[in-house]
């Protein structure tokens, strides 16, 4: 299923929002989950009030297929599921990936060699890679999507580019907190990297909780190429 798309620059930016959530629900896990489901409502309106054509994907909606397709026109991403630092067989060696839905226990890894070889070197814009091992140190993912590992800051830029993800292994529960405090600073005309340190403020449930990002920290997040943030701050 998918949700209704949103956004000022609804044909120009699109945005897919991929979340997984037969993985964190009975059959595939023991306990329901009901954070799942508000993650991929707030991630389509934050993404709409960037500007992004915005629309949310799930169950049998986000395969690898449908993800791999989609991706060509991206500006935005965002994806919730499990990740890792996952074996891929006919390569002999490792790249960052994320399961897809698929509506089953099954779930393939989307790699990032996979989006890679799709986008091509196609800009992005705003991608938010909400799964564990996102954002480690050997992560794959930003490149994916063309987006240097480095952090833009001051007068420094490297464009409208902004990747978050998280460290090691974390919680749906946390991640939900740092997801609300991040677009809700968003949305309060932060510039994504001040989004980011607003986000990481507060008590989170598990002391191990970490985040990181890279690209340019005074970008406003505003969909496109060329963007003006009112406070950049």
């Amino acid at each position: 299923m998918s949700a209704v798309a949103t956004g000022v620059h609804a044909v120009a930016y699109p945005a897919s929002i991929d979340v997984n959530t037969s993985a964190f629900n009975p059959p595939c896990d023991g306990d329901p989950n009901a954070v799942v489901p508000k993650m991929q409502a707030a991630a389509v309106a934050a993404y709409g009030r960037l500007g992004h054509a915005a629309t949310g994907f799930t169950g049998a909606a986000f395969t690898r297929a449908a993800t791999l397709t989609r991706t060509v026109n991206d500006w935005g991403y965002y994806v919730h599921s499990h990740g890792d630092y996952y074996w891929h067989s006919g390569d002999s060696r490792r790249y960052t990936g994320f399961r897809e839905d698929s509506g089953d226990c099954v779930q393939s890894v989307i790699f990032s060699k996979d989006i890679k070889a799709k986008r091509a070197g196609r800009q992005s814009n705003l991608v938010f890679v909400s799964t564990c091992h996102a954002a480690d140190s050997n992560t794959t993912m930003p490149d994916a999507f063309a987006i240097a590992k480095t952090k833009s800051i001051g007068s420094s830029s490297q464009g409208p580019e902004f990747y978050v993800g998280y460290l090691g292994v974390q919680w749906d529960t946390d991640e939900w907190i740092f997801e609300q405090r991040y677009w809700n600073a968003l949305a309060n005309d932060r510039s994504v990297g001040a989004a980011f340190d607003i986000a990481m403020l507060g008590a989170f449930n598990h002391a191990g909780f970490d985040a990181d990002w890279w690209g340019t920290y005074a970008w406003s997040g505003l969909a496109g190429p060329i963007t003006i943030c009112p406070r950049c701050i």
